[in-house]
């Protein structure tokens, strides 16, 4: 039987090349799919041990995560995930919830104490920002407070009722406008100065508290 030497060849070449552009292909799209989706950890827990946080079995920190901090931006690969909490240099895990983590999206993970002890509230963030406006959201993770939390301008309400371990849809405010934060009951204020935010970027405003009457306030600057 005789062999076209040449034809065989080059079908070997153009077979090599398809093989070659598909195996480039899926490589590209998994560098790609790295970093199509974000995750930010916080520790709400005042007395907490400090943490080291994971995205399935991969640590994610390069510091324990104290009281209060936060580890931001952490890029990872769409699909189902399991964030967690463990208590810093040991393998006993705090508490942990599943998220699905879609193309482009953005998570924030907060530990939480509550009534039954600790829990993780995970929640999906905004990312686009608005052209001279701030864009803010509030989450209440005070479980001493007595009451809803109710957050006003000098134009009026701008949220009202936020119960506990809920977040608000993110509220768009002229820079540089001072928030007033009280508990329904409470004539307590607290005041988030409006220095505090900058237009064209978005935050997350969590509260806690040391007494069930009024807010402390934490601000996370989103990228």
């Amino acid at each position: 039987m005789k062999i076209n030497t040449n034809h065989f060849i080059t079908r070997l070449a153009v077979a090599a090349t398809v093989i070659f552009s598909i195996s480039s292909c899926k490589k590209d799209n998994d560098e790609d799919a790295i970093l199509s989706s974000k995750l930010t950890f916080v520790n709400t827990v005042e007395g907490s041990v400090a943490q080291d946080v994971y995205i399935n079995d991969l640590k994610v920190n390069t510091s324990a995560v104290a009281y209060s901090n936060t580890v931001t931006d952490v890029a990872t690969s769409t699909g189902n995930k399991t964030v967690s909490f463990k208590n810093a240099g040991t393998s006993t895990v705090t508490a942990f919830a599943n998220i699905d983590a879609e193309t482009n999206s953005s998570h924030t993970a907060f530990l939480v104490k509550t009534n039954s002890g600790l829990a993780v509230n995970t929640y999906a963030n905004e990312e686009a920002t608005t052209s001279g406006k701030a864009k803010v959201r509030f989450v209440n993770v005070a479980p001493l407070l007595s009451g809803a939390v109710n957050v006003t301008t000098s134009a009026g309400n701008l949220i009202s009722n936020l119960l506990f371990r809920t977040a608000s849809a993110y509220q768009t405010i002229d820079a540089n406008t001072n928030l007033n934060v009280t508990m329904t009951g409470s004539l307590e204020v607290t005041t988030i100065a409006g220095s505090e935010l900058q237009a064209g970027k978005n935050y997350i405003i969590w509260f806690d508290s040391t007494s069930s009457t009024k807010a402390n306030y934490h601000i996370i600057v989103q990228k």
